[in-house]
C-alpha cells in the first residue's frame, strides 16, 4: 500500500469531510419543517368535501404556522395516486395528506396498491365526520327514495350513479343502497366528489350517494333532488331532507371520515405539533360553522385516537367488503 504524505492525507480527510457535508445537506433541509409552503395533498379533483375540509383548514394552520399552506390536487384512482405521492415523500412534514375513508378500503378494489394505508403513513388527526346523501338529477321520475326503489327494480341497471372512484365514500354509499333495497345499479367513477356531482347535474348519470358537503349547494339551488340522508336523524345542514331511517331504510347508514396524515416514520415531536395546531383549529366557531354548513362536524382526535379509530375502520370495511369485489 503506497504511504501518503501528509499533505495528501489532509487533502483527503477534507474532501471527505466535504463529501459528506454535501450528501447531509440535502436531508437536513428536508427535515427543517415549515422553511417551504407545505403540500397539502389532496387526491381528488376541486370541490368535492375532501377538498372542502382541506381548503378550509389550510388558512388556519397557515396564521398558525407563519407559513403557507398550499392544497395541491391530484386526482386519479380513488385517491390513491395522490396518496401514493405523499407516502413516497420525505417525513418532514411538509407534505401532508387529505383524505378520507378510502383510505381504508380501496385496497379491496384495486391491484397492485402502491402504499399499505397502515404502514406507509403516520396519522396525525382527525378533521372531521359527515353523513352521506341519495341524491337525483330532476328529470329522474323519483321524488322519495322509496320511488327510486321502485323505479330502480324495474329498470335494473338503467340507473347510473357517480363516484370520486372505486372505493371511496361514495362509491360504498351506492354499494350499500344495492345491498339494502337489492337493487341493481351502475357504477360510474370519476376523478373526484365534484366532477362526479357535476355529472348529476348535467344528466350525465342520474344518481349520487355522496357527501352532503360535495352536493349542498346543488340540492339548495334546486340542481339535485336529495331523496334521503344516510343516517338515523335528519342532517342540519338538510333539515328539509328525510333520514334513511324516515324513508323506510334505516340500514341505509353511512357515514364517511376526514383526516390528516403524513408519510412514515415523521418525527413525534413534529406530529404532536401538527396536531395541537390542529386542536386549535378544528375547536374555531368560524371552522366549525364553515363545515356544519355542509354537513360535516368538526373532530379532533389525538394522533393515537386517530391510529385506534383508523385501524377499527380497516377492520370493519374488510368485513363489509372481503369477497364482493374482483380483484
Amino acid at each position: 500500500m503506497p504511504v501518503l504524505s501528509p499533505i495528501t492525507r489532509r487533502r483527503k480527510v477534507a474532501l471527505g469531510l466535504l463529501a459528506a457535508a454535501t450528501c447531509c445537506l440535502p436531508l437536513a433541509q428536508a427535515t427543517e419543517f415549515g422553511k417551504t409552503p407545505v403540500k397539502l395533498v389532496v387526491p381528488f379533483a376541486p370541490a368535492g368535501a375532501t377538498d372542502f375540509i382541506a381548503r378550509t383548514i389550510a388558512p388556519r394552520l397557515s396564521e398558525k404556522f407563519g407559513t403557507q399552506f398550499v392544497v395541491v390536487n391530484t386526482a386519479g384512482a380513488a385517491g390513491t395516486i395522490g396518496a401514493a405521492s405523499v407516502a413516497n415523500a420525505e417525513p418532514d412534514g411538509n407534505t401532508l395528506l387529505v383524505y378520507h375513508i378510502a383510505m381504508v378500503t380501496t385496497h379491496h378494489v384495486q391491484k397492485n396498491m402502491p402504499f399499505d394505508p397502515l404502514k406507509s403513513f403516520t396519522p396525525i388527526g382527525m378533521l372531521a365526520e359527515g353523513s352521506n346523501v341519495i341524491s337525483v338529477h330532476p328529470g329522474v321520475p323519483a321524488r322519495t327514495l322509496a320511488e327510486l326503489v321502485d323505479y330502480a327494480k324495474r329498470n335494473p341497471g338503467q340507473i347510473n350513479f357517480g363516484s370520486s372512484g372505486i372505493g371511496g365514500s361514495d362509491h360504498l354509499g351506492g354499494e350499500l343502497m344495492q345491498m339494502v333495497t337489492q337493487t341493481k345499479l351502475t357504477h360510474v367513477p370519476y376523478k373526484g366528489g365534484g366532477p362526479a356531482t357535476a355529472a348529476v347535474v348535467a344528466g350525465e348519470i342520474q344518481m349520487n350517494a355522496g357527501t352532503v358537503a360535495q352536493v349542498v349547494p346543488m340540492i339548495k339551488s334546486g340542481r339535485l333532488r336529495a331523496l334521503a340522508v344516510m343516517q338515523p336523524e335528519r342532517s342540519a345542514a338538510l333539515p328539509d331532507v328525510p333520514s334513511a331511517s324516515e324513508a323506510g331504510f334505516p340500514a341505509l347508514d353511512h357515514k364517511t371520515w376526514l383526516g390528516l396524515w403524513g408519510p412514515a416514520k415523521m418525527p413525534p415531536e413534529l406530529v404532536t405539533r401538527i396536531n395541537a395546531a390542529l386542536r386549535e383549529v378544528l375547536a374555531r366557531d368560524d371552522v366549525r360553522q364553515a363545515m356544519a354548513n355542509v354537513g360535516m362536524d368538526a373532530r379532533y382526535t389525538t394522533p393515537q385516537e386517530f391510529d385506534t379509530y383508523i385501524r377499527a375502520q380497516h377492520a370493519r370495511w374488510d368485513k363489509v367488503l372481503a369477497g364482493r369485489f374482483v380483484q
